[in-house]
């Protein structure tokens, strides 16, 4: 329900939203430039997202290590299996001469998972079309089908492996990327389908035209550099840019596979990324997030820090494009601790949306220590009660896991009086699934029903109070960058217009396309 959605099946986000009437909007490319729009008038009203999408999840994304090799040269022997791939009774024996040809195919690419993930599948998806690919919306249309997978939890895997069956059964080309087939090397060996490690989404080009003349492609080295941040791109969402600005991290919690295929912390330098965000500006976003599997280790393998990135980058934003909003990413208690005095000064910058993503996960020190979480209950809330105390309004978003195997029916209730204390204004809540390779898998788990009463138990807590009440009546400036149609009925069946505020409240108004790419004085 932002720039990417946040819930997943097995996820339950609850975020509040408003209608509200618009009065003066001006372009988030800022330099005083204005319009002005006025909408019917609606009641103001809190709404709750509680929508399960399993194709987005924005959980917490810690990872294990993995050996890293230098970048492997173009496609050579080894790398090309010829393997005829299997067709349906539908599809033509024989394809002709001309839908081999490099570029002329339909491919479909289906990304799963967090921001970092959808900014690789914006990424994946650019280089194609820019290579002249037709990019096209469903398997059904296409002739090959280019599969960006999620690792985090065994739903998310299942879906994009189920795509791949699916895609095969169809004599569709198939090429599966993202963390699964980067962190699971049996599976890799296994599947007779083209795959790409995260490391290598440059060459999807190259992937993909072998795949489409019937060869299988696996380029599963690991490299010691990034993809560049300059790649084509084609966006999700016109309006908002992620920028991923560094990859993996250095925690090692025993529950998440992640680390396996994202590694440990590489960080893009500064300029870069700057560089990135006022390229983005000038093609007319108005919203930057910056992606991370952990916000507060960026730098550490450079020399720098996240509070010296965020000060660069809110700067450079806010002297050429002051109405461009920067977002920050999910962050872990241990890094962020120590520049929290910084952070406080960036969150109440003009420009950067007063809010932090920082998963607690449980409120049990005894739990978090079988996590290997590296915090502690006091720890997280020193932060939480810092960053509150020092930016008003503040929305805070949490990660919780439900029927960890070590929570007691005790860890579950210091659990929830840590959320009935902060009431959080948006909680990730997930089920515990044991992840295959983590030491978690080989806990004894707990009965099934226990995670499900926990799951629904927080559920009915996070939609029984309003965190939007105190806005009723006011006045805020709204940056509007998406259009919701899924839930739009009545008087609003043509779709809403979505935005924010500075405090990153969900706003919708009905849905007026001149607002996107601007922001607006809304009561």
């Amino acid at each position: 329900t932002t720039w990417t959605t946040w819930t997943t099946w097995t996820t339950w986000t609850t975020w509040t939203t408003l209608k509200l009437d618009v009065s003066k909007a001006s372009k988030c490319c800022g330099h005083g430039s204005s319009c002005e729009h006025k909408s019917d008038s609606s009641t103001a009203a809190d709404g709750i997202d509680g929508s399960e999408d399993e194709n987005n999840e924005n959980n917490d994304l810690e990872d294990l290590a993995s050996d890293n090799h230098s970048r492997p040269p173009l496609l050579g022997m080894g790398q090309v299996l010829r393997k005829p791939r299997p067709t349906s009774a539908t599809t033509d024996a024989i394809a002709s001469d001309q839908s081999i040809l490099p570029g002329r195919q339909r491919i479909h690419v289906k990304t799963f998972g967090c921001p970092h993930n959808q900014s690789d599948g914006e990424y994946l998806a650019g280089q194609l079309k820019d290579y002249g690919y037709t990019l096209v919306d469903s398997l059904e249309e296409s002739d090959a089908i280019v599969i960006n997978s999620c690792t985090v939890k065994h739903p998310s895997e299942t879906r994009a492996l189920n795509l791949v069956s699916n895609a095969q059964q169809l004599g569709k080309g198939v090429v599966l990327a993202g963390c699964v087939p980067s962190s699971n090397r049996q599976l890799a060996d296994k599947l007779e389908v083209s795959m790409l490690d995260v490391t290598q989404l440059d060459r999807i080009v190259e992937v993909v035209e072998e795949t489409v003349k019937g060869n299988t492609v696996k380029l599963m080295d690991k490299r010691n550099d990034l993809p560049s941040l300059s790649l084509p791109k084609v966006r999700k969402h016109r309006f908002a840019e992620i920028i991923t600005i560094n990859s993996g991290c250095l925690g090692n919690c025993t529950y998440c596979k992640t680390k396996m295929s994202r590694g440990k912390v590489v960080s893009y330098p500064i300029d870069t990324i700057i560089e990135r965000a006022l390229e983005s500006a000038r093609e007319g976003v108005c919203q930057i997030e910056l992606a991370s599997e952990d916000m507060g280790a960026y730098g550490i393998d450079i020399g720098t820090n996240i509070a010296e990135l965020l000060k660069r980058l809110s700067d450079a934003l806010l002297r050429d494009y002051p109405g461009v909003m920067l977002r920050t990413g999910m962050t872990n208690p241990p890094f962020i601790m120590q520049h929290v005095d910084e952070i406080i000064e960036v969150l109440n910058r003009p420009n950067v949306h007063a809010f932090m993503h920082i998963p607690v996960q449980s409120g049990s020190d005894q739990v978090l220590r079988a996590m290997r979480r590296e915090y502690t209950v006091a720890e997280f809330s020193y932060l939480a009660d810092r960053l509150k105390a020092g930016v008003p309004e503040m929305f805070l978003l949490t990660d919780i896991i439900c029927g960890f195997p070590t929570e007691s029916e005790e860890d579950w209730e210091e659990t929830m009086a840590l959320c009935k204390k902060y009431q959080f204004q948006g909680i990730h809540i997930s089920q515990f699934y044991a992840r295959p390779g983590t030491s978690a898998a080989r806990l004894k788990p707990l009965k099934s029903h226990i995670g499900k009463d926990r799951y629904k138990e927080l559920a009915d807590l996070v939609t029984s109070y309003d965190r939007n009440e105190h806005l009723l009546g006011r006045e805020e400036r709204v940056w509007f960058g998406d259009t919701e149609q899924e839930r739009s009925k009545g008087v609003n069946a043509q779709g809403q217009t979505v935005g924010r505020t500075k405090s990153f409240a969900k706003v919708l108004v009905p849905r007026n396309d001149s607002l996107l790419g601007r922001s607006a004085i809304v009561r």
